[in-house]
C-alpha cells in the first residue's frame, strides 16, 4: 500500500538497463472498460517496467480499478496467496538460482525443515502472554516450517503450473486522488501532483511478492494466540534480521516492535538495506516496505507530491533473492548508473509549465 507524504523527498533514480532475453514476465490486466484511458496506459507502462527487468517466463493476472480508499491512501493491493513448506521453498530457490545474489541467498539459509524465529507476543512468550519482549521460537511447529507467498511469487519459483490462470491479485487506486495524479513522468512530476505510474509500479511490486507477515503479528501481538497460528512468514521475511536476532542464534527477526530490521543475505553479517517495521507497534509504516525517508526504492511506503518514483537496484536485489529472475548484467548496469541518475533526479522532479 502506498500512502501520501506531505514533504518532498529526492529518490535515487536508477535506469533499468538489462540484456535482452527470450523469456520475460507478462502482466495481464482485467479492468472496467470505462477506466480512464490515461490510467490504463499508466498501468501498462508500470507493468512494462517490471517486464523489462524480471525475466521469468510466467503470466501474472491482475485486476485493476479505482475505488474509495481510506484517507491518505493512494493505492492498495490485495494479492492471492498460498503456502509451501520452508523446505520446499528453499529447494525452489536452489532450483531457480542463477545470479550471485541467488547463490549468496541460498548459501546462508538454514538447511533443515524449520527456521528459528525471533518474535514477540503470542501465548508462548516466556515473559508472559502477548508480551512485547522478544524470544526465540525454535519449536519447529507450523509457523517455523511454513512460507506464505503471493501466487505470482510462486509462479516465478515454478511452484504454480502454467495452466493455472486464476487472478494473482487486485489493485485499487483511490478515486479521491484522481485529480492530482500525473500520468506522464517523461517531463517530470508536476508540483502538487502524484506520480501515477510510480505508484502503480509500487502496487504491482506487492502483488509480485514484496510482502511481510510481520504485519499480521503486528496487528495481533497482544492477543495471546498460539505461535503455530502465525503461518505468515513471507519470502522477504526470510532475509529479515537484526543484530539481536543474530546474537540470539535466530535465523530471522520476525518481531513486531520498533527496533531496526535489516535486509541481509547472510543473517546480518552484512546488511544491505532496512525495512519498515509495523504500523501498530513499529515505526508507523507497514512492514512490507523499505524504511521510509531513506529513498531506498519503489517499495518505499510513501510518495510525496512532485516525486518521481523508480525501481532501484535494491528493489531488484530483493526480487532476485525471493525467486524472480533478474539478469546479472541488469544489476551491474543499475549500480553503475545510480550516481548519474541521482545527480539528475532533482531536475526531473519539477514538471515544466
Amino acid at each position: 500500500m502506498k500512502t501520501l507524504k506531505n514533504l518532498l523527498k529526492i529518490v535515487p533514480l536508477l535506469a533499468c538497463a538489462y540484456a535482452g532475453s527470450a523469456q520475460a514476465l507478462t502482466i495481464n490486466f482485467t479492468y472496467d472498460p470505462a477506466m480512464d484511458a490515461r490510467a490504463l496506459a499508466g498501468f501498462q507502462t508500470a507493468a512494462n517496467r517490471w517486464q523489462n527487468v524480471l525475466h521469468d517466463n510466467v503470466q501474472v493476472n491482475l485486476n485493476i480499478a479505482f475505488a474509495a480508499l481510506n484517507p491518505g491512501v493512494l493505492g492498495s493491493t490485495s494479492s492471492t496467496q498460498g503456502t509451501v513448506s520452508y523446505a520446499g521453498f528453499r529447494q525452489a530457490l536452489i532450483n531457480d538460482a542463477k545470479t550471485t545474489t541467488d547463490l549468496a541467498a541460498i548459501a546462508n539459509l538454514p538447511a533443515g525443515p524449520c527456521m528459528s524465529v525471533m518474535m514477540n507476543g503470542t501465548g508462548i512468550n516466556p515473559a508472559g502472554s502477548g508480551n512485547i519482549a522478544t524470544f526465540v521460537d525454535n519449536n519447529c511447529n507450523e509457523n517455523n516450517r511454513t512460507i506464505r507467498a503471493t501466487w505470482a511469487n510462486f509462479r516465478a519459483l515454478g511452484l504454480i503450473p502454467d495452466s493455472d490462470k486464476r487472478s494473482d491479485g487486485s489493485i485499487s487506486f483511490s478515486s479521491g486522488f484522481a485529480s492530482i495524479f500525473d500520468f506522464d513522468p517523461t517531463d517530470g512530476i508536476g508540483a502538487g501532483m502524484i506520480d501515477f505510474i510510480g505508484v502503480a509500479t509500487h502496487e504491482i511490486g506487492h502483488a509480485l511478492g514484496f510482502i511481510s507477515g510481520v504485519d499480521t503479528l503486528d496487528l495481533n501481538r497482544s492477543g495471546g494466540f498460539s505461535d503455530a497460528l502465525f503461518t505468515y512468514i513471507a519470502p522477504a521475511d526470510v532475509f529479515r534480521c537484526s543484530p539481536a536476532s543474530k546474537a540470539a542464534g535466530a535465523d530471522i527477526d520476525w518481531s513486531a516492535d520498533n527496533r531496526d530490521k535489516f535486509f541481509s543475505l547472510d543473517n546480518c553479517t552484512t546488511t544491505l538495506s532496512i525495512f519498515s517495521n509495523g504500523r501498530t507497534n513499529g515505526d508507523g509504516q507497514q512492514a512490507s516496505h523499505w524504511k521510509d525517508n531513506r529513498g531506498i526504492g519503489i517499495l518505499d511506503p510513501t510518495a510525496a507530491r512532485g516525486e518521481l518514483l523508480a525501481i532501484s537496484q535494491m528493489d531488484l536485489m530483493m526480487f532476485d533473492a525471493i525467486g524472480w529472475d533478474v539478469p546479472e548484467p541488469a544489476s551491474i548496469a543499475l549500480f553503475s548508473l545510480g550516481a548519474a541518475a541521482l545527480a539528475g533526479s532533482r531536475r526531473r522532479k519539477q514538471k515544466q509549465a
